[in-house]
């Protein structure tokens, strides 16, 4: 079903959303591989949030284009560069001043997944304080970990390379005791790299999705996609995209 993560996509694949492409006039559309939300297949960017984030921008009249980058890149540079949004993105405290944000577009589940014959028992974020996690770099879960109080986190910049460090002898510098990543994602992303002694421990928390966009973004345009977005939720466009990858993904 889903195109294996390749380490080309690191080089910024660069790919139309099937309207007019005009960054100068529009906006600029930064992402991710994170399924079901965002991901690459057969060569086009699709996912429940890249469908409800093109739908705004044609509500909006927005000409847009969307490029997949590793997560640290395209959050720095939607920070940095007018017209720039990034997506899906988690909107903490310590994030809000850094964008202008619009939504929720999608809620995620953040996992954590351990290797099979992971026994400790999990049930609140201290259980997790003695343990490598593995996380990606400037990811919204490294963030929320850290701000509750659980600070053995160690990130990489892609999510691909954290199913392997969980197989790694426990005396690796490099390995991991546990990983966290989005539910389905990290599912898909084990599969992918052919790992398949893994479980999932624990739910971390359930999230809402933003498009975050560059302070330096005209207010008109943000207030355009708001707008549009409010439009696709009461339509029940929203509500039928979140359905048909949801039902993709449960199987």
């Amino acid at each position: 079903m889903l195109c294996p993560f390749r380490r080309l996509l690191a080089a910024a694949a660069l790919v139309s959303l099937g309207f007019a492409a005009n960054p100068a006039a529009g906006l600029v559309l930064l992402t991710e591989e994170n399924p079901p939300f965002n991901y690459t297949e057969k060569g086009k960017v699709v996912g429940m949030a890249t469908e409800i984030v093109g739908e705004m921008a044609k509500r909006a009249k927005l000409p847009a284009t969307i490029e997949v980058l590793p997560w640290d890149d395209a959050y720095v540079r939607a920070q940095a560069e007018r017209g720039t949004c990034v997506f899906s993105t988690t909107r903490l405290e310590s994030r809000e001043r850094l964008f202008a944000w619009i939504g929720p577009i999608a809620t995620n589940l953040w996992a954590i997944y351990g290797r099979g014959d992971f026994a400790a028992p999990i049930r609140t974020l201290k259980d997790l304080q003695p343990f490598r996690i593995g996380a990606v770099a400037r990811d919204a879960k490294g963030e929320f970990l850290r701000e509750n109080g659980v600070n053995n986190v160690k990130s990489v910049r892609f999510d691909s390379d954290n199913p392997p460090r969980l197989m790694l002898p426990k005396d690796d510098p490099n390995a991991i005791d546990l990983w966290i990543s989005g539910l389905y994602a990290g599912r898909d992303l084990a599969k992918a790299a052919k790992v398949s002694d893994v479980k999932l421990v624990f739910i971390a928390a359930e999230q809402p999705l933003y498009l975050a966009c560059s302070p330096q973004t005209p207010p008109a345009i943000v207030k355009g996609l708001a707008e549009a977005l409010e439009t696709l939720k009461a339509d029940g466009t929203v509500k039928r995209i979140t359905a048909d990858y949801e039902a993709r993904f449960a199987k």
